[in-house]
């Protein structure tokens, strides 16, 4: 399959009414991503709302721990992170609300990575999931912008687009504009983790010009 099937497939995701019942995840990661945005705005427990943004116990996460679980929300509730911008930095501020004083999701990402990185059972794509699901519900949204997240899935998709060389954690948006034009970071790692034995198979570069703003509604 070719790079622009795979995005015509992956966009037309975005807005059929049968997303869910393909390979494709597309709407499955943005409603993931506002069910828990609702939680929040509905003035549940912050303690429940971070249990969320942890482990929604589906696909790669249901291997992981209650235990570890536990722990990583007990230090996001009361850890702190040390930031070069901010000093020490708490997450959640004494009214139970999560702080949203992030410059960018990777500052976000780092805070995240301080607080529930070295927890036995809590991997990088963990650590990945949790950043982005709370850089979508503060008041003030963080996204990945400048990089592409490659962790398990997406790091398979991407070594398909480029087989003969060695990747980084995260690598430039821009390196993917010849094959992706300005499809977001968030919608190119999904693509490259739902997709990774397709694009381990048969790749091209293409001059592709499509948007997407991910928000609340879609």
């Amino acid at each position: 399959m070719m790079t622009k099937r795979i995005i015509d497939q992956y966009l037309f995701s975005l807005s059929s009414k049968e997303h869910g019942k393909g390979p494709c995840s597309a709407l499955t990661m943005i409603e993931e991503m506002n069910r828990i945005k609702r939680l929040y705005q509905s003035e549940e427990p912050v303690r429940d709302v971070l249990r969320e943004c942890v482990c929604v116990r589906h696909g790669h996460q249901y291997c992981i721990s209650e235990r570890a679980v536990e722990e990583a929300v007990e230090r996001l509730l009361v850890g702190e992170c040390l930031l070069g911008n901010l000093g020490r930095h708490s997450l959640i501020n004494k009214k139970g609300k999560i702080l949203s004083k992030f410059i960018d999701f990777e500052e976000l990402y780092e805070c995240i990575k301080q607080m529930i990185g070295g927890i036995h059972g809590i991997g990088p794509l963990t650590v990945y999931d949790t950043a982005k699901r709370i850089g979508h519900i503060v008041d003030t949204p963080v996204y990945p912008r400048q990089y592409v997240y490659l962790f398990a899935g997406a790091a398979g998709g991407a070594k398909g687009l480029f087989p003969d060389e060695t990747l980084s954690y995260r690598e430039p948006v821009s390196r993917f504009e010849p094959y992706f034009g300005t499809l977001p970071s968030l919608f190119i790692e999904d693509i490259l983790c739902v997709f990774a034995s397709e694009l381990n198979v048969s790749c091209e570069q293409l001059n592709v010009e499509k948007e997407i703003i991910l928000e609340e509604g879609i």
